[in-house]
């Protein structure tokens, strides 16, 4: 027995909701991607009728392992943004484990992943200073995103050097502004 069979799959979970209802349907959108399609975060909706019951949110990627997401990223964020719905719902198998099947192998493949390098100027004062604040990267990376200091996709560490010289400039003078800046 696998680590992984102790998680239902979404095929057995849409099955057991149209077995308990005849009324129930799925809408499916896709709520963001990247400009090449490359990746996709896509939204599930599980009605009663005309009853909304509940919503699940998944992303994917292309190409982040050897199976169905080297062809097929969209569907397999979209079958897993309807596993999120039901298990949102009142029809998820209360003895059954909340994440999918399909869940934990991406999220066992990811944690086989190497971690992403950290730029070639670790020491660069801004960085210091935002681990000094314990600000995390995603916070930073929003921050210099929102301002479009970075491509999407890339984080705050790919800036560039003089745009990071330019942000620590500013933030050193006041770096509890700077800190409040980021986080708000």
């Amino acid at each position: 027995m696998g680590r992984l069979d102790n998680y239902e799959q979404v095929d057995a979970r849409l099955k057991r909701v149209h077995g308990l209802s005849d009324s129930i349907r799925i809408h499916t959108e896709v709520l963001d991607h990247s400009e090449n399609w490359d990746r996709v975060v896509m939204k599930a909706a599980l009605y009663d009728g005309e009853l909304l019951i509940s919503t699940g949110i998944a992303m994917d990627w292309k190409d982040k392992d050897r199976n169905a997401n080297r062809t097929n990223w969209v569907e397999v964020a979209e079958t897993s943004a309807v596993g999120r719905a039901i298990a949102n719902s009142r029809f998820q198998d209360p003895n059954a484990a909340r994440p999918s099947r399909e869940e934990m192998e991406v999220a066992e493949s990811r944690s086989q992943e190497e971690p992403a390098p950290k730029p070639a100027d670790a020491s660069h004062p801004l960085i210091q200073l935002i681990e000094q604040h314990k600000l995390t990267d995603k916070v930073v990376t929003n921050f210099f995103g929102a301002r479009k200091w970075i491509a999407e996709g890339q984080i705050w560490t790919d800036a560039p050097k003089d745009k990071l010289d330019q942000v620590y400039e500013r933030a050193k003078g006041n770096p509890e502004g700077f800190v409040k800046a980021i986080a708000a």
